[in-house]
């Protein structure tokens, strides 16, 4: 079994790991990229004591499912939207 916290059940559209991207490297041809809504990326880390580049789970229209595997902090940032525990 793997060390990590969660297993994602149901990744949904659009569901994507973000961090902060790479800034300063347009002129090789790599685009900054990172966390679309980046403010609401600091704050959930913040929130759970990582580091602020630390990856983030960025979710759009239809959300995502996650199966905790051990205990864990989580913080849901960002536009308003439905969270549901256990069902």
């Amino acid at each position: 079994m793997s060390d990590s916290a969660f297993a994602v059940v149901r990744a949904g559209a659009l569901t994507t790991v973000q961090d902060l991207g790479r800034a300063g490297h347009a002129h090789l041809g790599v685009p900054r990229s990172g966390a679309l809504d980046e403010p609401a990326h600091r704050l959930a880390n913040r929130l759970v004591g990582n580091p602020e580049d630390a990856a983030t789970l960025e979710t759009t229209l239809t959300g995502c499912a996650v199966r905790l595997r051990r205990a864990a902090t989580v913080a849901v940032t960002g536009a308003p939207c439905p969270v549901t525990v256990d069902g």
